[in-house]
């Protein structure tokens, strides 16, 4: 099993895609079936880390970001692997709405936050 670690980003992504659907759409419990969904999506992908392929972006692939979809919604992440066991781990980049400007946002993020 993958330890998981979370980009300084994944809180206030989480926060701003649940506030919307909870106030904007003003639907509470699809903002909580979506927070339950990212939770069982996250617990899949530390078994499964390799179960989504690459993004389709020749430098995000080269950099080793993949997603997951949890409805409208992309889960960007990175396998970190390891010689040791316990070290091997899957970075949580970032949780945004799938028709987002996605590219460009990952490609802004500052290096040393993907690797």
């Amino acid at each position: 099993m993958y330890r998981v670690e979370f980009s300084p980003y994944i809180p206030e992504d989480i926060e701003e895609v649940h506030k919307y659907i909870k106030e904007t759409l003003n639907n509470l419990n699809a903002a909580n079936r979506l927070k339950n969904g990212l939770l069982e999506k996250i617990e899949f992908l530390k078994e499964n880390p390799y179960a989504r392929p690459l993004v389709n972006d020749r430098y995000l692939a080269y950099l080793g970001l993949r997603s997951i979809r949890i409805n409208n919604y992309s889960l960007f992440y990175v396998i970190k692997e390891s010689d040791d066991i316990k070290k091997r781990h899957i970075k949580i980049l970032r949780f945004m709405y799938s028709r987002r400007d996605w590219i460009n946002l990952l490609k802004d993020m500052p290096l040393d936050e993907i690797i």
